[in-house]
């Protein structure tokens, strides 16, 4: 996992709102992103993740995935979304990390195809990556996403990015410095 940035103080640095709207309407870089999730123990992301459900953010029945068959990773290098973040990120560099990262939460929800996430599927991955401890740049992760529902064109990705800054938003309300 990324380790987020601190102040002299030994506080994170996290995101304000306005950060926070601005990466998810713009598609601004947003690195302090990561510290909402960075170095969260279990139980803290369960609780937040509880209270999110209770705000009534996600809709009440979703459920997370239990399939646990692992995917050929030759299948991730095919899917269409995935051929269109290739050639959107010009630097190999970042295309390398932001896919690495997505095909982390890709395996662990079990090879559903990214353009059909929903944000109650992205924080299943996201729980399953804590628990696993699994060494994931939080802020490539969700670039990924984001760019992949801001280049569908139907209604869907529209409401899954407005679902998912309603999310970050609240985890940034509850999470101290």
């Amino acid at each position: 996992m990324t380790t987020a940035k601190s102040t002299e103080t030994g506080e994170r640095q996290l995101p304000s709102q306005e950060e926070i709207a601005r990466w998810v309407e713009a598609g601004e870089d947003l690195p302090t992103l990561a510290a909402l999730f960075d170095q969260l123990p279990l139980a803290r992301y369960d609780i937040l993740v509880a209270q999110i459900r209770k705000e009534e953010l996600l809709p009440q029945h979703w459920q997370v995935i239990s399939e646990r068959t692992i995917p050929d990773e030759s299948i991730f290098e095919e899917l269409p979304e995935i051929r269109r973040l290739r050639s959107r990120y010009a630097e190999d560099g970042l295309a390398e990390r932001r896919l690495g990262a997505l095909e982390v939460a890709w395996r662990e929800l079990a090879g559903k195809q990214p353009s059909l996430w929903t944000t109650p599927d992205l924080l299943a991955a996201l729980r399953r990556i804590i628990d696993r401890q699994r060494q994931v740049d939080f802020h490539d992760l969700l670039s990924a996403v984001r760019d992949v529902w801001r280049d569908q064109k139907l209604p869907r990705g529209r409401d899954q990015l407005d679902m998912l800054w309603a999310c970050l938003a609240f985890v940034r309300q509850k999470t101290k410095k």
